[in-house]
């Protein structure tokens, strides 16, 4: 028969992930409308006063040397080298017999697929040199920006994985979410600064990004907790 101490211990745990799906909910329903709102904002394909701003910004201090950096930090999103990054973290992962790890990280490669039917859809142009400076020729839609897009569920993917790990330290912690978090604002940046991509684009990507990685990663740490209860 059950005690009273473990019906209100029971009772006080549903309550817990019961708030927590509701607090899931929200900001997943949040994010989509904020991505839905900004897609119409873009739409028309025009530049926005935003776009120009950021853009004129960024592009106000120019040498070599930070062209050759902001390359080397957006090189690393295109779609070779992150078609060779995702599966070498998870071999890495999967070598140490951390399977799920293994998994949820290979699931990156899915943003690329979510990245292209989202800028097929929407169709906004790229940058022109009538208003910036393009340092990287690109190709494809603008919006969003499957570069922060990949940045976000890729490096978000080894925030969750650093956080909820059992075997780091709170210090390794810590420096592994702020490397990764510092990588997203640089690739976010550097693909402004190439005249890749206007700020709205790249604020859609982090949003998609950020939906991939809470979808994602829920699943992950489900069974995670599932295995750790089993």
């Amino acid at each position: 028969m059950e005690s009273k101490n473990d019906s209100t211990q029971s009772s006080f745990l549903r309550f817990f992930n019961d708030k927590k799906k509701k607090l899931f909910l929200c900001f997943t329903l949040f994010f989509i409308i904020v991505f839905l709102l900004l897609s119409f904002y873009v739409v028309d394909s025009s530049p926005k006063s935003w776009d120009l701003l950021v853009s004129q910004e960024l592009q106000e201090d120019q040498s070599e040397i930070l062209d050759i950096l902001m390359k080397g930090f957006s090189w690393l999103g295109t779609v070779y080298v992150a078609a060779a990054i995702v599966p070498a973290f998870a071999l890495i992962f999967l070598l140490f017999s951390y399977k799920k790890e293994a998994l949820f990280t290979f699931s990156c490669l899915m943003s690329g697929g979510v990245s292209y039917v989202l800028k097929i859809l929407i169709d906004r142009p790229r940058p022109t040199t009538d208003f910036v400076r393009i340092v990287e020729e690109t190709h494809h839609q603008s919006f969003p920006s499957g570069h922060v897009l990949f940045y976000t569920a890729f490096f978000g993917t080894l925030i969750v994985i650093a956080l909820f790990s059992n075997i780091l330290k709170l210090s390794l912690k810590i420096i592994i979410s702020l490397v990764c978090l510092a990588m997203i604002v640089l690739g976010a940046v550097s693909r402004i600064y190439l005249g890749a991509h206007w700020f709205t684009d790249v604020i859609g990507g982090f949003i998609v990004g950020v939906l991939f990685v809470m979808v994602t990663g829920s699943i992950y740490l489900r069974s995670k907790k599932r295995s750790v209860f089993a």
